[in-house]
């Protein structure tokens, strides 16, 4: 049996070796390496817990179907787990899109989920799929123009539900929902797990910096020093925990990918989106995807593309996302200025059809960002075929070691020689499409990943403290 370490201790799934995958399961997901090669032990030291974990894990998965996934929970014993983040809403970007994979692919693996959000200001009100399970949306209250995601009525439920599970696991770090989901786990002891997707990365502290230096010194630290676990989805990320002088114990396993196939993204006819954005027509579209925001350095590719304008004619950039802040008056202004308004396309937030319809008309994906926890965008562009091109600050440096696009500084002449070279050079812009379908399916396939999720609930099931009654009112019986 795997046992959770002495705080400090870092528990470790690598990226995996090569796995014939036989699809992977439907609904969305996001970013980085499962599990390291059979046999093989990658970093550690004697006595540390990554190694013993690992090979647990592959124990575990050696019955089932033939395909390595089984078609029923490897364990008899239940793990009830609530998912508590600040939106579900598509519009929120990738946090949303991590819940819904990560817990429609744990079923199979004894793992119940459920999960707590907000709805309203700031936070959206659409809700993503999670066919079987469920879903707990409460409106937000009036003081959510402060702290983003603040209910009432979400506060009394954490209070009187938290009990009936096995583990609390908070995703996203600076929100009410999160605060409040980790005051009553602590209160109630129950074990907690708290996913910072990225949130702790230089460059995001330094936005609104003096906002979260208090928020840091009044809540947050408490936040990650009481919880029973971390959950890092990048190997920067777990160093950045360690930098701030957190000992807290750090699980370190990827987002995943949840597409039925990779090629389903290739597949739908287009021609409905090209009716409505017709200057996408006949051009060789660089693709963008995500929140038009500065942190995501919409401005260095813009600039980028308008030094390659010249030597790429038919060249169209093609931009999906929301406004925040609004960073597109920045991105037009660029683009007039060089008398390239008509060379870019804005869409706005892209879902379903319109997403799949981006992917199948793109070239090559590109995202320049300054800080990122690992984006689910650029696993849906490997999905999709794409060579992608990617800031070293997306914390992804397997696309570089798969050979499945370019790891390049985020600056503007680094980036768009990278552009140039995709679209200069077809058949290796092809390769590295082939090569990073190939990455996500063998690396980053929910079913492997929720596998190594569900193992470490387990070692953290049954760390039940001293139980103190509810914060508000009576609770209801577990």
């Amino acid at each position: 049996m795997v046992h959770v370490g002495k705080r400090g201790d870092v528990f470790r799934i690598e990226a995996g070796g090569p796995r014939t995958l036989p699809a992977l399961v439907s609904g969305a997901g996001g970013p980085a390496g499962a599990r390291g090669r059979r046999g093989r032990r990658r970093g550690g030291v004697a006595g540390d817990p990554t190694h013993r974990f690992a090979r647990a894990s592959r124990e575990r998965r050696a019955d089932g179907n033939g395909s390595g996934y089984p078609q029923r929970p490897m364990e008899p014993d239940m793990v009830r787990v609530l998912h508590v983040t600040a939106s579900m809403s598509p519009e929120w970007g990738g946090p949303p899109l991590v819940v819904a994979g990560l817990t429609g692919a744990l079923r199979r693996w004894g793992v119940r989920s459920e999960i707590v959000t907000a709805t309203g200001r700031r936070v959206g009100i659409g809700l993503l799929p999670t066919p079987d399970v469920a879903v707990h949306p409460f409106r937000v209250d009036p003081p959510a123009r402060i702290w983003t995601g603040y209910s009432r009525k979400l506060a009394r439920f954490l209070d009187n539900e938290v009990p009936r599970f096995d583990l609390v696991h908070v995703h996203e770090i600076w929100h009410y929902p999160g605060y409040m989901a980790s005051r009553v786990a602590r209160r109630r002891g129950v074990p907690c797990v708290v996913s910072p997707h990225g949130e702790l990365d230089a460059p995001r502290l330094r936005y609104k910096w003096f906002r979260k230096w208090v928020y840091r010194k009044l809540i947050l630290d408490r936040i990650l020093h009481s919880a029973d676990a971390l959950h890092a989805i990048t190997r920067a990320e777990r160093a950045r925990v360690a930098e701030l002088g957190c000992d807290t114990p750090v699980f370190l396993s990827p987002n995943g990918i949840g597409f039925d196939t990779p090629d389903a993204l290739a597949s739908p006819a287009a021609s409905d989106f090209l009716t409505r954005h017709p200057r996408l027509r006949g051009k060789r579209v660089v693709l963008f995807l995500g929140r038009i925001h500065p942190v995501k350095g919409v401005d260095v590719l813009a600039r980028s593309f308008v030094g390659l304008a010249s030597r790429f004619p038919d060249a169209v950039l093609l931009v999906a996302g929301p406004d925040e802040d609004g960073t597109r008056h920045g991105i037009d202004r660029i683009l007039r200025s060089a008398g390239l308004p008509d060379r870019a396309v804005f869409t706005g937030m892209l879902t379903g059809g319109d997403k799949v319809a981006a992917f199948t008309l793109a070239e090559l994906f590109v995202l320049p960002s300054r800080s990122e926890g690992m984006s689910m965008a650029v696993l849906e562009a490997l999905a999709a075929g794409l060579p992608v091109v990617i800031s070293e600050q997306c914390n992804f440096p397997e696309v570089a070691e798969a050979g499945a696009g370019f790891v390049v500084p985020g600056d503007e002449a680094s980036v768009a020689e990278a552009i140039g070279v995709l679209l200069s050079e077809g058949g290796r812009a092809r390769s590295m499409g082939r090569k990073g379908q190939r990455l996500v399916m063998e690396r980053h396939a929910w079913p492997t990943i929720a596998g190594s999720m569900a193992d470490f609930y387990r070692t953290l099931k049954g760390k039940r403290r001293g139980r103190a009654p509810p914060l508000h009112g009576h609770e209801r019986p577990p």
